[in-house]
């Protein structure tokens, strides 16, 4: 059974991964001949999107806390930014 609170963050944990269906992820490109390089490339991605959720988890509550927002790209401003 999956824990809700999962279920409920799971569209987001997935678009981190969206790239790796398009067609500019190559991975003959980086010679993935053997698994555990598979293996390590898929933990480095993992790590990666990690580090920038946990980032943008403590950039949305530190936003929240002091009650303010920042601008985004289109210079609105927004208290759920994106990394």
């Amino acid at each position: 059974m999956i824990h809700p609170t999962f279920q409920k963050y799971k569209s987001s944990y997935e678009r981190g991964f969206i790239f790796l269906k398009g067609p500019l992820f190559f991975a003959d490109s980086f010679f993935f001949e053997n698994p555990e390089r598979i293996e390590t490339m898929l933990f480095l991605i993992s790590l990666c999107l990690l580090v920038c959720h946990l980032g943008q988890r403590q950039q949305r509550n530190t936003l929240k806390r002091i009650k303010t927002g920042i601008k985004n790209k289109l210079d609105n401003f927004t208290i759920t930014p994106t990394l």
